[in-house]
Formats: structure tokens, C-alpha cells, sequence
């Protein structure tokens, strides 16, 4: 029989990594959902987030939060350079030229960065990185435990816009008819702007969240991107609230698989459960429409 605590500490490590994905999978359901896109390149912005992070905070004198909030503002500058170069003269010809596009920009971001960054590994440290709180016999670093509430405080502030906003109803509007929304004087390309800038902000949130945890290196967002499609798909595409509650749901799985069977199928559990989903529910837990934004 499997002990409680144990059990209890696996859970906890899988909501940390939960909140990773869910933040990733978060931007690429809004632009999927919204504008109707795919982005391929979406994982490069949560490695370039973790390397900003890294830079950032040693220039800011080792304060981790102010490093960062820049790293999240520049790379929702990036995100919004993707909506202008990439995606706005693609939009409207359908899935394909988008999907290329956005898969040159990965490998060209992806050697850009093994050209800048190098290719060996950075470690982050912080001031609570190494700090380890202990309840109940669960341990966890204090960290992990700020990925949670972090990832938690953006994943309500994001359905706060999206629910409570003029921005976020506009946003709505134009997922459900972007013709129809643009006849009433919503600026289709203001929307796009806004959708890429918060996709970008929260990748790269969740680059600096895990940046202290684990190691920084170019190909970081090849499998996160990978995961985070996995979760989208999950929830049901474009819908907000199926890519949170699959992006923590898909981290416990991964962390119960890792710590009871073996850490070597960790990869292997998120594309198992993806097929056995899809077996049983093809449009994903919580979707409804191929277009549903949440």
C-alpha cells in the first residue's frame, strides 16, 4: 500500500509542474481559441523567459522578482513582435502557413539562443530556492511553493480580464465571430496584439518560475511547448478553463507515474493519457468547439 505521505508529496510536486504547464498552455489556447492560430514557437518564449530571468536578476543586483517582471515585460514585447511579423500577414489563410511559420521562428530561436547563451546549461539560484518547508512529513522547497501561488495568482488575474474587462469581452467577442465582432468596431488587430503580449508574459512567467528549479538550456521549450500542446488538447481547444484544469491534472499524473512506477516514462505518461483521453472524448474534457475560447 502506497503511503499517504508519499502519496501527498507526489501530488504537491505534480500542482508545482501543473502550474508550469497550465501558464504555457494558457497562451497557446488563448491565441488558438481567439485568433484562430497555432504556435509552434510558443516554447521558445518560456526558454527565453528563463534566461531573462537569469540576466535580468543579476543585473538588478540578485532581487529575483524584479527580474522577473522584466523578463515577463520583454517577452510580452517578443510575443507581440511574433503577432506583427509572423502570424498578422498569415491570418486568414488557414492553419498551415501559420504552423510553418511559427516552426522556422522556433528553430531559428532555438539556435539563436545556442549561439547567444551557449549550449552548457545555466542554474539559477535564488535566495528561497534552497529554502525547504516541512509539514505534515511533506517537504517542499519555497520555490515550488511560489510557482504555485504565482501560477495560481495569473491563471485567476487572466479569467479576471477575460470575464470582467472590456479588453477581455472584446476578446471573447472576436473568438466567437471575428467578422461579426469587427463589424461592430472591435479592432481585430488590437485583440491579436493584446492576445500574443499575455501569451507571452505568462510563458515567460513560467520560465522564471522554473528556472531556479531546474537547469536553463536552448532546447528547454522544445518539450514544454510539446506538453503544453498536449494540455491544450486535453481541456479542449481554446477553452481557458479545460487547459488550467488539464495542465494541473496532466503534472500529477506525471509526478504519480514518476514516483511510482518510473521516472524514465515520465515524458511517456502525458502522451498515454492524451491517447486514452482522446479515445474516450475526442473533443478534450472540457471542450465543446474547435473555436471555444473559455
Amino acid at each position: 500500500m502506497i503511503p499517504t505521505t508519499e502519496l501527498a508529496q507526489q501530488v504537491i510536486n505534480g500542482l508545482v509542474m501543473g502550474g508550469v504547464y497550465a501558464l504555457i498552455a494558457l497562451g497557446l489556447t488563448l491565441i488558438f481559441g481567439i485568433l484562430d492560430q497555432v504556435n509552434f514557437a510558443h516554447g521558445e518564449l518560456y526558454m527565453i523567459g528563463a534566461y531573462a530571468t537569469f540576466y535580468f536578476t543579476g543585473m538588478l543586483g540578485g532581487v529575483y522578482f524584479f527580474g522577473m517582471i522584466f523578463a515577463m515585460l520583454a517577452v510580452a514585447f517578443l510575443g507581440l513582435l511574433y503577432e506583427w511579423l509572423l502570424f498578422r500577414p498569415l491570418r486568414g489563410r488557414g492553419h498551415l502557413p501559420a504552423i510553418i511559420s511559427s516552426l522556422g521562428a522556433s528553430i531559428f530561436l532555438w539556435n539563436l539562443a545556442l549561439q547567444v547563451f551557449g549550449s552548457i546549461p545555466h542554474q539559477m539560484r535564488t535566495d528561497i530556492s534552497e529554502i525547504t518547508i516541512n509539514l505534515w512529513g511533506i517537504s517542499i522547497t519555497v520555490q515550488r511553493l511560489l510557482v504555485l501561488i504565482v501560477a495560481l495568482v495569473l491563471i485567476i488575474g487572466l479569467y479576471l480580464i477575460i470575464m470582467k474587462t472590456r479588453i477581455g469581452k472584446a476578446m471573447r467577442a472576436t473568438a466567437q465571430d471575428p467578422e461579426v465582432a469587427a463589424l461592430l468596431g472591435i479592432n481585430i488587430n488590437r485583440i491579436a496584439e493584446m492576445t500574443f503580449i499575455i501569451g507571452g508574459a505568462l510563458a515567460a512567467a513560467a520560465g522564471a518560475l522554473i528556472g531556479p528549479i531546474f537547469l536553463i538550456y536552448p532546447a528547454m521549450g522544445l518539450m514544454a511547448c510539446l506538453k503544453a500542446f498536449v494540455v491544450v488538447i486535453l481541456g479542449g481547444l481554446g477553452n481557458v478553463i479545460g487547459a488550467v484544469v488539464a495542465g494541473f491534472g496532466l503534472g500529477v499524473i506525471e509526478s504519480l507515474g514518476a514516483g511510482f512506477i518510473s521516472s524514465a516514462y515520465k515524458d511517456f505518461f502525458a502522451f498515454l493519457v492524451l491517447i486514452l483521453v482522446l479515445w474516450v472524448r475526442p473533443e478534450g474534457i472540457l471542450g465543446k468547439t474547435a473555436k471555444k475560447a473559455g
